[in-house]
């Protein structure tokens, strides 16, 4: 898959239209349009700064790997805004994914109380109560 199709996979994997991800992105819908046909390339900056906004490598974008995303970078979201994100980027996922990652919600609360419980039988130095 090459540069434009990546652009065109990962808009349509948001949900966006060209002209809402070019304001994602701040670019115009003629950019991304342009982009997408494979008549313009995005200039490096551009293309870096697009990595980062959508939380992918530039290497993935430039087809030079088919490793997505680097686990140490998340996607450059504003405040406020990431439930948004969280939700459009769920949309796409089928029945048994979004199960999984319920499980995964589950989880990751039920972690939070047992943290919660272990902080509150500590004393102030950090030692476990007894």
């Amino acid at each position: 898959m090459d540069l434009s199709a990546r652009i065109v996979a990962v808009r349509k994997s948001l949900g966006l239209s060209q002209e809402k991800f070019g304001e994602m992105v701040n670019m115009s819908q003629r950019s991304v349009a342009a982009w997408e046909s494979g008549d313009r390339t995005p200039s490096f900056a551009t293309l870096s700064a697009l990595a980062d906004q959508l939380g992918v490598t530039v290497d993935w974008l430039l087809g030079r790997t088919d490793v997505k995303t680097d686990t140490k970078k998340q996607p450059a979201v504003q405040d406020g805004e990431l439930l948004d994100h969280i939700v459009m980027r769920l949309r796409d996922l089928p029945d048994p994914a979004l199960s999984r990652v319920s499980d995964f919600l589950q989880g990751l609360q039920a972690g939070q109380e047992i943290a919660k419980e272990a902080q509150a039988h500590q004393d102030p130095a950090g030692e476990p109560a007894e």
